[in-house]
């Protein structure tokens, strides 16, 4: 993994390399052991464990603490599930059905993994709070071609996590990316979805009870293959925007700019 420290001017200094576990597929940057620092989660998925490297302050890291998961993992999200004001860890693996939390302890640290099984597999994962209930919810995307899906699990004051509430709204195509963001200024959260063979992204709006409307479907460009999606105000007006990877050969980003008024 590398790590490439910002300038201030819009460049980056030169690389500078850790070592982490076999086939690191993911990371997430959050402040773990509340220092005020950022530290680093990443998923080693051919080593079966996350990585946590915890952050100096001067732009380095320790060296990773790794906590075992079940084999193959693929994502992670870093968010306090339990209520206990300390960051935990959910992973899942895009091979098997499974998902497990890793409750966080506070000062940087983990405890063992306890495993929920599931019905699918699944691609991507978000996290945030859908029934208004105070307690974060998920988010997760099932890239099968036999049970194409996207899933919202409710969490649980335990830091556990209701059956999936399955959604596939009509559309004919495989979900991949998934992110979260109020896209329609009704302070409900929303969802975006990438459609890869369908060239679109598919905006679900939220009600505020935890289930979503039909999704308002936006093209990507001709020929394009949307893959991963981010959210973000990329022209200062105040409205999340989507950006796009294309994983075909045009070899692009797309953005798209909200109009929402």
């Amino acid at each position: 993994m590398s790590i490439l420290l910002g300038t201030g001017s819009g460049s980056f200094g030169p690389q500078i390399i850790y070592s982490t576990g076999l086939f690191p597929l993911w990371i997430v940057a959050k402040d773990i052991n509340g220092d005020n620092r950022l530290d680093l989660v990443t998923v080693n998925g051919y080593s079966s464990n996350v990585g946590v490297m915890l952050g100096i302050g001067n732009g380095d890291f320790t060296s990773q603490i790794t906590y075992p998961t079940f084999a193959n993992p693929s994502r992670v999200v870093v968010d306090d599930f339990d209520g206990d004001g300390c960051l935990d860890l959910v992973v899942i693996s895009d091979t098997w059905p499974l998902m497990s939390v890793l409750p966080g302890t506070g000062n940087g640290g983990f405890r063992s993994q306890t495993i929920f099984p599931s019905d699918l597999t699944w691609s991507s994962i978000a996290t945030g709070d859908f029934n208004n209930d105070g307690r974060l919810d998920i988010v997760v995307t099932c890239s099968s071609t036999v049970t194409p899906s996207i899933g919202i699990l409710l969490g649980a004051s335990n830091g556990s996590f209701g059956f999936q509430t399955s959604y596939l709204s009509g559309v004919t195509d495989v979900p991949y990316g998934v992110a979260i963001g109020d896209f329609s200024g009704d302070a409900q959260l929303d969802l975006v979805v990438t459609f890869y063979d369908l060239a679109s992204v598919g905006v679900f709006l939220g009600t505020g009870n935890g289930s979503f409307g039909l999704p308002i479907m936006f093209s990507t460009g001709s020929d394009s293959r949307p893959f991963r999606v981010t959210v973000g105000d990329f022209n200062n007006d105040g409205r999340l925007d989507i950006a796009v990877t294309d994983n075909s050969a045009h070899n692009t980003m797309n953005i798209l700019l909200n109009t929402c008024t």
